[in-house]
């Protein structure tokens, strides 16, 4: 899995343990399992309320939490999921 991020979130995915599932259970390539379970996306929120919730976790990608939501507001427009929005 080179280069590999989750379609909502943008988490790196550097394993197959990491991605979500379909509804019939096979792997969904696309999103992280934090994000997809089951066919469907874990939070049903707005994009603008999920780059808040992400922000939380800037510590875990070696930046502040402002610095994260400065990436997550750039980020996320380009992803999969919020791009229809």
């Amino acid at each position: 899995m080179e280069n590999k991020i989750c379609q909502s979130c943008g988490m790196p995915i550097t394993s197959d343990e990491q991605l979500g599932t379909n509804k019939d259970g096979s792997i969904n390539i696309d999103y992280c399992k934090y994000c997809y379970k089951n066919g469907e996306f874990i939070d049903k929120v707005t994009m603008e309320e999920y780059i808040d919730m992400c922000s939380e976790f800037g510590s875990q990608a070696g930046m502040t939490n402002e610095e994260m939501k400065e990436h997550c507001e750039k980020l996320f427009p380009t992803l999969k999921r919020w791009k229809h929005i």
